[in-house]
């Protein structure tokens, strides 16, 4: 038997609900719901003017740059290569999420089957070491 139009609505809705619950919270499908511009001027020691949410990152808008975090699904081939090459040409950062890896301006780290990437190689003056895993670790300890 078909469900109806008034049953698909439902359906529709019921599966919504946990967005609709708590739309203020971090949601991994809202990165920059993690952390704020505001925070993350904190976090960088300088002014970051925006944050613009595109469903898979958060792009921050630094002087004439950005700096970009982004939660991945590890189940993807695409996640696991970023992941896998970090590991293997980074250097180990302890003390963020499962293991963490820094390579340049970006650091990666893997949080059960969620990966955070923080790449600040589009701000004029990359971050440090110890901010990015600042970043890292404020999205690392919020992933539900």
């Amino acid at each position: 038997m078909p469900l109806s139009r008034s049953s698909l609505i439902l359906v529709a809705i019921l599966n919504l609900s946990p967005v609709l619950q708590n739309p203020t919270g971090p949601s991994l499908d809202r990165p920059c719901s993690f952390v704020t511009a505001d925070d993350m001027s904190t976090l960088l020691g300088t002014k970051v003017t925006g944050a613009t949410d595109e469903k898979f990152r958060c792009k921050y808008t630094v002087d004439k740059g950005w700096l970009e975090t982004k939660l991945l699904d590890i189940s993807l081939k695409m996640t696991r290569d970023i992941y896998d090459y970090a590991r293997a040409h980074g250097k180990p950062v302890p003390g963020v999420g499962d293991q963490a890896y820094i390579l340049g301006a970006t650091l990666v780290a893997k949080v059960g089957d969620v990966v955070v990437d923080v790449d600040g190689s589009n701000v004029p003056k990359a971050p440090d070491t110890a901010k990015l895993k600042a970043i890292a670790t404020r999205i690392v300890k919020l992933i539900p």
